[in-house]
């Protein structure tokens, strides 16, 4: 970054903006608190509501998503009262084979009292001057596909928000941990656990193979449980590595999340909480995942770091064998995500899951066009699952 982003960002640290009765900032480890209730209470609109609790520090959480990340907080001018929350984060991903600084944008939440398009075209009026001080080649963002309002107001186009262009759907579903997979791997594939002497290799496999997909993250050693890398928490020994012989040919991640960052189920429509109790009986018979009864903890992990040399479906399966029957005594169920188009999606669909979709979109201003046309329409997107 040159000396003169670093002054502009600095001035849009210290200088709120105001508009009709609201200011935009950047939040700072003073607003830790206000932030996590909330987060707590600001539920994702759908089928199924959702809350994510970012205990113990918001801030710090945010080190999953990218290497740098800001907060931008809509308040009350009159009292402070925080209304509106989201996220952009950056860090290295491959696009089009070549590693590049790329943005996320997440965590958007608006108060029910100000779900207007006003606040948002403010909102993304300060993200753009915040876009322009610290620039990226492009955005990326999600948005599930039952949440028709985010979906409404986003798509748009309107009051000087970006262009949100689709690049499909990004498969995310819940999985038992109790079901099995019918027919079995292919023999003469060993799997290990991984250790620390194994990073550089992981390392080395991760950014050779990731680097045929659409956004992949560039990752470092370093990353992997270390408090503020892009692995936080993640532990060598839930690292799970394929061998055929002595080359390592695929790695997948059991991935727990819960002590700094949680989803939490905190209710349903009508209709799905009517139906929660008999869905679960044929759940549990089908061997699917349960419906939990709102605001309990959920036992999970995230299924992460799913890299296959020649997405080899058959390396996928094995790998995916290993982490069922390993992690089955101490976790309810798990998460995992691929792009429709993933060759290893299958794997995850021949099991039972209860799918929560959601749509890829590369985010851009009008003038930044060019930059998603050149995008390689044909190499399939990855997104980490553990850093949405």
């Amino acid at each position: 970054m040159s000396t003169g982003g670093i002054s502009t960002f600095s001035a849009l640290m210290r200088a709120p903006v105001r508009s009709s009765g609201f200011r935009f900032d950047l939040a700072t480890p003073a607003d830790n608190a206000e932030l996590l209730r909330f987060s707590r209470n600001a539920e994702m609109p759908g089928a199924i509501h959702f809350s994510f609790d970012r205990s113990p520090d918001y801030l710090e959480a945010l080190c999953v998503e990218g290497r740098q990340s800001e907060v931008l907080v809509c308040r009350e001018a009159q009292n402070g009262r925080v209304v509106a929350v989201g996220h952009r984060s950056v860090k290295s991903v491959f696009v089009n084979g070549q590693p590049a600084s790329v943005g996320y944008l997440s965590g958007l939440r608006l108060d029910q009292s100000v779900r207007n398009r006003q606040i948002l075209a403010h909102g993304y009026a300060f993200l753009r001057k915040l876009h322009a001080a610290w620039p990226v080649q492009m955005c990326l963002s999600t948005i599930m596909e039952d949440n028709l309002p985010a979906k409404a107001v986003l798509l748009s186009g309107r009051g000087g928000l970006p262009g949100y262009h689709d690049f499909g759907r990004y498969c995310c579903m819940a999985l038992s941990l109790q079901s099995r997979s019918a027919g079995s791997g292919r023999s003469g594939i060993r799997v290990r656990r991984a250790s620390a002497a194994d990073g550089p290799a992981i390392i080395g496999f991760l950014n050779r193979e990731g680097r045929s997909r659409q956004f992949f993250p560039k990752y470092q050693v370093e990353d992997f449980g270390a408090p503020k890398g892009l692995l936080s928490h993640l532990q060598w020994e839930d690292v799970f590595l394929a061998f055929r012989g002595d080359d390592l040919i695929g790695v997948v991640a059991a991935w727990d999340q819960r002590a700094f960052r949680q989803w939490r189920v905190t209710g349903y429509d009508s209709w799905l909480g009517l139906l929660r109790i008999p869905f679960n009986l044929v759940a549990m018979v089908r061997k699917m995942p349960l419906l939990p009864k709102p605001a309990l903890p959920l036992d999970y992990f995230i299924l992460s770091l799913a890299c296959v040399q020649g997405n080899d479906r058959s390396v996928f399966k094995v790998l995916l064998e290993k982490v069922v029957r390993e992690k089955r005594r101490h976790y309810t169920f798990f998460l995992a995500g691929l792009h429709e188009r993933d060759p290893l999606l299958a794997e995850l669909l021949a099991r039972p899951n209860f799918p929560l979709p959601s749509r890829l979109f590369v985010v851009a201003w009008e003038d930044e066009a060019g930059e998603v046309q050149k995008l390689d329409r044909e190499l399939v997107p990855y997104l980490e699952l553990g850093s949405l």
